[in-house]
C-alpha cells in the first residue's frame, strides 16, 4: 500500500467514534462528482483497518453494481436500503429510502463504517438536503473552466442560504483552457481542497482524509496541488 495511506494497525483495537460523511456535489450535470466519489472511496477502502461505504442515489441502470449482485440489508429494517459489493467496494443504494428515514440509515452507516462517501449527483432534493446536513464536509466538484466555476459559485450560494457553506470545499477537475486553483477559489468563493484530474491527486486527498479521521477531531482544509 502506498506510504501516504498507511494507518497504524493498533487503531483497529481502539474504540472509534462514528465515522464522518463526506458528500460530493457536482457544479453541474457534466461534473464528475460520481466518478470522483467512487475513485476516492476505492482508494480509501484499500487502507488497512478502514471500512468505507459509498452511498449513491442514481437510478439502478446507472449504478455501480451488477444487477445480478445479491443485495443485503444495511440493517434489520425494511426501508429499501440495500448494500452491494461492487468489485470490493461497499455501495449503498439510498434512492428508495424515505427522506425522513434517511438520517437513521446514514447514522447506522456511520457506526458501521469508518468513512461514508455520498454522491448526491442524482439525489432528490429531500434526499440531498438530509445527506448534506449530516455531512462533515461537502465537496463541490467542478471543471476548471469559468462557466463551470460560476455554477459552482451558485451551489456555494445555495449552500450558504441553508447554513451549510462553512463545511464546503472545492475539488477541481482541470480541463484545457481552464483557470488556475487561485482563480477558481476567487470565482467560487470556495476553499480549494484538491485537484482531482489525476490518480495521484485522488490518492493524496485520500491520505489527507485518513489523517484527518485518524488523528484530528477538528475539520480542516488542505490544498493538494
Amino acid at each position: 500500500m502506498r506510504r501516504e495511506l498507511n494507518v497504524r494497525e493498533d487503531r483497529d483495537r481502539i474504540e472509534l467514534p462514528v465515522g464522518p460523511i463526506y458528500s460530493f456535489m457536482p457544479a453541474h450535470g457534466g461534473s464528475r462528482a460520481g466518478a470522483v466519489a467512487e475513485q476516492l472511496s476505492r482508494t480509501l477502502s484499500e487502507v488497512p483497518g478502514f471500512s468505507v461505504l459509498l452511498a449513491g442515489f442514481a437510478a439502478r441502470e446507472y449504478s455501480l453494481w451488477n444487477p445480478a449482485d445479491s443485495p443485503r440489508r444495511l440493517d434489520g429494517h425494511t426501508w429499501g436500503a440495500f448494500v452491494f459489493d461492487s468489485h470490493g467496494l461497499e455501495v449503498l443504494d439510498a434512492r428508495e429510502v424515505y427522506p425522513r428515514q434517511l438520517r437513521r440509515v446514514l447514522e447506522y452507516a456511520q457506526r458501521k463504517y469508518r468513512i461514508v462517501c455520498a454522491d448526491v449527483t442524482e439525489a432528490k432534493e429531500a434526499h440531498s438536503l438530509e445527506t448534506l446536513r449530516t455531512s462533515e464536509c461537502i465537496f463541490v466538484v467542478s471543471h476548471s473552466d469559468r462557466a463551470s466555476l460560476e455554477m459552482a459559485r451558485e451551489k456555494r450560494q445555495w449552500l450558504q442560504s441553508i447554513d451549510l457553506a462553512d463545511q464546503c470545499g472545492l475539488l477541481l477537475d482541470r480541463v484545457p483552457g481552464g483557470v488556475c486553483s487561485e482563480e477558481a477559489e476567487e470565482i467560487t468563493g470556495l476553499p480549494m481542497c484538491s485537484l482531482v484530474d489525476r490518480p495521484e491527486f485522488i490518492e493524496r486527498l485520500a491520505g489527507w482524509l485518513v489523517a484527518e479521521e485518524t488523528y484530528s477531531s477538528e475539520p480542516a482544509y488542505a490544498v493538494v496541488n
